[in-house]
């Protein structure tokens, strides 16, 4: 077997583990948590690491798979009023819903990807690379996430919800994500080069 194809068969052994991971956490209660009137998720998690390991275009796919799922839930188990506008089915917005559930999550995945190989090239530590990631990435997501509701729903209107995004939503997320990509990424990095 070439390097080449080694390389290929990795990278698509990685992308189907995280997906299935993605799975996994959208299909049981273990990647939306829900404290009302949002719910925190965890499915950024995965798609943050993947982009980190594999690249932009890995990352955009994972990112893919996660608004795909997060669109699922938001039409068959709504969690509460928000997750309502992400359902093109009940929001009354068919498009901007699809948007607001896919377009975040893509960018979500291509952002970590591309933050930390800026990282890299500007010589950070390779924690720091991964932390400076994951921590521009969760925040550029909820960002978009809330502009999307304000620019299609003029959801600004609700602001207790709003006030729990940013504060505990968000907070739990960034904290999450950066930790845990941290934690996997390195590891995993070390362990590949070992075996080159």
């Amino acid at each position: 077997m070439t390097t080449a194809t080694t390389r290929r068969t990795t990278r698509l052994t990685q992308l189907s583990l995280l997906v299935a991971l993605l799975a996994v956490l959208g299909f049981t209660p273990l990647g939306f948590i829900m404290i009302p009137p949002v719910s925190i998720t965890l499915m950024h998690i995965p798609v943050i690491i993947g982009a980190i390991l594999l690249g932009p275009l890995d990352g955009a796919i994972l990112g893919g798979v996660f608004g795909c799922i997060s669109l699922f839930k938001a039409v068959t188990t709504p969690g509460g009023p928000v997750d309502l506008l992400f359902s093109p089915a009940a929001s009354g917005a068919p498009v901007s819903s699809l948007i607001m559930c896919l377009a975040p999550r893509i960018l979500l995945g291509v952002i970590a990807a591309l933050v930390y190989k800026a990282a890299q090239r500007a010589g950070m530590r390779p924690e720091l690379c991964i932390g400076a990631a994951a921590a521009i990435a969760a925040v550029s997501h909820t960002v978009m996430v809330l502009g999307c509701l304000w620019i299609f729903f003029q959801a600004i209107a609700l602001k207790e919800v709003f006030l729990t995004i940013i504060s505990v939503n968000g907070l739990c997320e960034l904290a999450a994500a950066i930790i845990l990509s941290v934690f996997v990424c390195r590891p995993v990095q070390i362990f590949l080069k070992a075996r080159r």
